[in-house]
């Protein structure tokens, strides 16, 4: 089964879509903060439109797929454990909004010096060609397998590097084009693509088993505890509570970048939205994988693959079940909306990348004092830079759940400095460095298939095994399987370096003084004082807005986009009980904080409750 014409002209379709969006926003870019930032301007429901869209890469409905496949409902959890961190999303934009920052290592800079922001643009120049590789592999994928195999030949209609060309080229024009006003329009059109991709397939599922109750048969018949949200085979609680760490310092870190560009504060709260509307789609992509579970798990054409066919096979199963399900039509929207999930986020996180190395290496360490439209051009051209590198990732044969895992948390080796630079204003510098190089070696440890574990580090993972048995808490894990891979083992490796920066960062923070006095003061200064008060920050001796060397010009935000939260929680996080008893501040400073923190608790127990009420359908 192939695409056929009506499907390649629903694909043609939407690329020529994005692509004149590119050419509409192009009119509104001028300088370097136009094409990054939007000069601030842009409102709630784009900004929820491109936390949605962007958000939601194509690894993540392929990834969740094949780990719900292999390992039952609790497989959810690879992208569902961003719902503990519903309440960051609502108390962290803000701060980002208030720091008035081009990218996220100028606070870097700003907090911890020179050295740490070096140590962090090596980091992303390292790690963002990877992640926008990963996503790009998954679109690939799932366009490769719908493409059909030719039958004469029974080798792929279209290979790889097509495929990854189908999806670069638009991106790549349409980016350039409009900046990240064209990003922010486009995910208004792509997060119904998205949508539609994550439940599309479901009622096409169950019909090509034959109903609801022959599907909950097959499933139940052939995966035990198939329905359980934590199960031994899947997510184990351990597991699942050291997944949740690890992502919760790497979410400052991923998530909030664009609430620069919100032209107020609660513009960039709003981002939280659209973060809900992504768990909603974690359902549909979980039950997608279980029901591939109902339609071919033993069955004459995986029995006979090895163990490494059966990986091959449960990458792609999203992939394969749009294929086999879908009738002729909606097969060329299912590509669409992959395609959609993939540009909206590698349009993002290429320029991103360009707005790094041309605000964070090209003006402050070669050209300092050009004009905004050479900035301009220079952000431009390194949009393009990572896209080679991408390339490759793309097309290697890397599992990519596991390639999944490491992308998400790699952010953690730094990310707990940068939790720490807000809410702790004792952190320093030097401890932030210190913390982020005893992490290192550990993590890298840990990325490792537990067979490739050098002895020093399987002695200390034996340790950490001890101390489990000690407390009486089953880790669901057994060390001496050798087929372990790195990601079966997080509930052992992530303690290990979590465990040790938390140690030194708290340490060496206590023995060591600030890099600068005056920058550190600038930085608390920026987050004390809200939008529309950007004269206050001049008057005493500090600079209001880091894209004012960019563009030359003044930033100040509108009388109407004055905040309306005296102070932020994120910033009094260890210290507001004690200020409030103490008469420096009262609760009502805080009352934004804490309403956005109530709903999202509200809304993480009501959403599990929701998913064990579907899980229950089945079971």
């Amino acid at each position: 089964m192939t695409l056929s014409v009506l499907d390649w002209a629903i694909i043609v379709a939407y690329c020529l879509v994005v692509v004149g969006i590119g050419v509409w926003a192009m009119k509104t870019v001028r300088d370097a903060g136009g094409y990054l930032l939007a000069n601030r301007k842009m409102g709630k429901w784009l900004m929820v439109a491109q936390t949605f869209s962007g958000g939601i890469n194509s690894t993540d409905p392929m990834s969740t797929a094949q780990k719900a496949y292999q390992s039952g409902l609790s497989g959810i959890w690879l992208s569902l454990v961003y719902i503990f961190a519903t309440p960051l999303f609502w108390i962290w934009p803000p701060v980002v909004r208030r720091m008035r920052v081009v990218t996220p290592i100028d606070m870097y800079r700003m907090r911890f010096g020179r050295v740490f922001e070096v140590l962090n643009i090596i980091i992303g120049v390292v790690t963002q060609p990877i992640g926008i590789g990963t996503g790009i592999k998954a679109a690939a994928l799932l366009v490769v397998v719908m493409a059909g195999k030719d039958p004469t030949t029974g080798m792929d209609v279209i290979g790889i590097h097509t495929a990854i060309a189908m999806i670069v080229i638009p991106t790549l024009i349409y980016t350039l084009l409009g900046g990240v006003t064209a990003i922010a329009a486009t995910d208004l059109f792509q997060g119904l693509l998205i949508l539609v991709l994550s439940f599309i397939g479901l009622p096409f599922a169950i019909m090509k088993v034959g109903g609801m109750s022959e599907t909950a048969s097959r499933i139940n018949e052939r995966i035990p505890n198939a329905w359980a949200l934590v199960s031994e085979s899947g997510f184990s609680g351990p597991m699942l509570f050291w997944f949740v760490v690890g992502v919760l310092l790497a979410a400052p870190l991923v998530y909030g970048q664009g609430s620069g560009a919100a032209r107020n504060e609660m513009a960039a709260r709003f981002q939280i939205l659209g973060n809900l509307g992504k768990r909603f789609c974690t359902i549909g992509w979980a039950l997608i994988g279980l029901f591939g579970v109902a339609i071919y798990f033993g069955s004459p054409t995986t029995q006979a693959l090895d163990a490494g066919g059966q990986t091959k096979f449960a990458e792609r199963i999203f992939a394969t079940v749009s294929m086999d399900t879908l009738p002729s039509g909606l097969r060329g929207v299912m590509v669409a909306a992959m395609l959609a999930a993939v540009m909206s986020t590698v349009a993002g996180m290429l320029l991103g990348f360009g707005g790094m190395v041309c605000n964070n290496i090209y003006k402050n360490f070669l050209v300092k004092d050009a004009t905004p439209k050479h900035y301009l051009v220079i952000a431009r051209i390194f949009t393009v830079a990572p896209v080679a590198v991408a390339w490759y990732v793309a097309a290697s044969e890397k599992d990519l759940a596991s390639l999944f895992v490491i992308v998400q948390q790699v952010g953690g080796l730094t990310g707990m400095a940068v939790l720490a630079a807000v809410t702790w204003r004792r952190a320093t510098g030097a401890a932030a460095m210190a913390a982020t190089i005893a992490m290192a070696p550990l993590f890298y440890c840990g990325a490792l298939a537990p067979s490739k574990w050098p002895e020093w580090y399987n002695w200390l993972a034996y340790r950490v095994l001890d101390g489990y048995h000690m407390l009486g808490i089953s880790p669901g894990v057994d060390l001496a399987n050798k087929a372990l891979k790195n990601s079966d083992v997080i509930q052992i490796t992530n303690p290990l370096y979590i465990g040790a920066g938390l140690v030194v960062l708290i340490g060496v923070s206590l023995i060591t003084k600030q890099h600068n006095v005056h920058t550190v003061k600038e930085f608390y200064a920026r987050l004390d004082t809200p939008l529309g008060d950007e004269q206050k920050l001049r008057d005493a001796g500090y600079q209001a807005d880091s894209l004012e060397d960019l563009d030359k010009t003044q930033i100040n935000a509108e009388a109407r986009d004055r905040d309306v939260s005296k102070r932020l929680l994120l910033l009094d996080f260890f210290t507001w009980p004690y200020l409030v008893m103490t008469g420096r501040a009262k609760l009502s400073d805080y009352w934004v904080d804490f309403a956005g923190i109530a709903g999202a608790l509200v809304f993480i127990v009501g959403f599990l409750f929701l998913v064990k009420a579907i899980a229950s359908l089945f079971a």
